[in-house]
């Protein structure tokens, strides 16, 4: 597993646990993530935020990575991966979704694309 997959290894983990502190180190801090119906997030604070309440009100969040397709260059990724959550009072699972990375030089992520 290469340094791209790692980086996904921390991210899932992250959202799993329902903390994204380490977001800011994760991500540039002119980062660009981009996912359906939302405007784009730039920077990895706002990033950080972003997922922080796109994660309020979700318990028993688990990812579920399905392929994990790393780059032979190590600087881009692109994971078919599942979320199962429960959310007022009932339990969402296995909903599909697709992520695509770029890496900056110092191999921190600077675009993350999301599909649903």
């Amino acid at each position: 597993m290469g340094h791209a997959a790692e980086a996904w290894g921390r991210l899932s983990d992250m959202l799993g646990r329902g903390n994204v502190d380490g977001v800011p180190e994760l991500y540039a801090v002119d980062a660009l993530y981009l996912e359906p119906y939302n405007p784009p997030h730039r920077g990895n604070l706002l990033i950080q935020a972003y997922l922080k309440d796109w994660l309020a009100g979700k318990d028993d969040v688990a990812i579920d990575a399905k392929r994990v397709i790393e780059g032979d260059d190590g600087n881009s990724l692109g994971v078919e991966w599942a979320i199962s959550y429960t959310a007022a009072g009932r339990r969402w699972n296995d909903l599909p979704r697709a992520s695509f990375f770029a890496f900056a030089e110092d191999g921190r992520i600077n675009y993350h694309r999301d599909y649903t």
